[in-house]
């Protein structure tokens, strides 16, 4: 199958890499809006052909699959004419900048039943599956709470400080302890509080978010851009809890328990520990669940279904809409 690359971005770099030496995908093209970009990328990487605008790979017969890795505020735009010239596209989280973009692209695809979805990687990991078997088998008991980061030193990088370019820590990587919360306790939440901070420059710097669930299991979540956090994810039961070594990239699985459960002493200890092994860096598996889906002429990935992509954005507008913000 030839993909085609839409945008040659940094972020693209890694999603190729994933994919080089997969028998189903060939590196077919790459688009930039500057001819020379799109040469420089195509001579490096080894792609077959390069071009000056979007619209050329859009119209070319011989692309299959375009990845689209552009800024955010541009997704929209990049999804609706691939679809508009009947082009499956993997769009880069987050999908659009808001859920109306988001339905209304859904829409698009199903009235001409072409495929389209997110690259939210981490719904497509095998972690996902590991994480969700080890809480099913009860070993850490009833669930009550779930507490999820992921924040970096980026406060200086020019698509997240300037809003007209979807900036934002929240779409950013705000979205990764949203997603983390919605696979393990699922996207129907009954209410939640968030709190954005503002420091100048116009977008959110820091985003706490609070999701409560109807059976009383409550997610903490935060994100910010002005420092490093340890980027765990941890699920709280009444037997014991998990901790996930990195929700960006799951690397590590660690099952916590009781030292001693017939006593009364509440000393936990490390039970067992997974580590997550990946075929390349990660990134392959969103590639190798858009191919199988446009092979069997699906429209939708089943990891990351539409409905949940809306889910996921709907959460961001509300918090985007209602917090409680903080200006300095």
């Amino acid at each position: 199958m030839n993909i085609g690359f839409l945008g040659c971005s940094k972020i693209g770099v890694a999603a190729l890499t994933s994919i080089k030496n997969y028998k189903e995908a060939t590196l077919y093209a790459c688009a930039s809006r500057v001819l020379n970009k799109a040469e420089e990328y195509k001579n490096k990487y080894g792609f077959e052909r390069a071009y000056g605008s979007y619209e050329e790979l859009v119209n070319d017969p011989n692309v299959d699959l375009i990845y689209i890795s552009t800024i955010t505020s541009l997704h929209y735009e990049h999804a609706k004419l691939c679809l508009e010239h009947n082009k499956p596209c993997l769009v880069e989280k987050p999908f659009t900048t808001n859920a109306k973009e988001a339905e209304e692209l859904f829409k698009l695809s199903k009235s001409k039943n072409i495929f389209v979805g997110e690259a939210m990687w981490t719904r497509y990991m095998p972690s996902r599956g590991i994480i969700n078997n080890i809480l099913q088998s009860g070993v850490i008991g009833d669930i009550y709470m779930l507490s999820a980061n992921l924040s970096y030193k980026i406060d200086g990088v020019e698509r997240l400080i300037k809003k007209d370019l979807g900036g934002g820590i929240l779409y950013d990587c705000g979205v990764y302890p949203i997603n983390f919360a919605f696979m393990i306790l699922g996207s129907d939440y009954k209410n939640l509080k968030s709190t954005m901070i503002f420091k100048g420059k116009g977008v959110d710097e820091t985003t706490l978010i609070n999701i409560f669930y109807k059976n009383g299991i409550v997610a903490n979540l935060y994100t910010s851009m002005n420092g490093n956090s340890d980027r765990n994810g941890f699920v709280y039961g009444s037997r014991g809890y998990l901790k996930v070594d990195n929700i960006n990239n799951p690397s590590l699985i660690e099952i916590y328990g009781k030292v001693d459960e017939n006593s009364g002493s509440n000393a936990m200890e490390l039970k067992n520990s997974i580590r997550i092994k990946e075929d390349v860096n990660g990134m392959e598996y969103e590639f190798y669940e858009s191919i199988l889906a446009i092979k069997s002429k699906i429209i939708e990935p089943v990891s990351m279904p539409h409905s949940e992509t809306i889910k996921v954005l709907k959460l961001i507008d509300k918090v985007k809409s209602s917090s409680f913000i903080v200006d300095n």
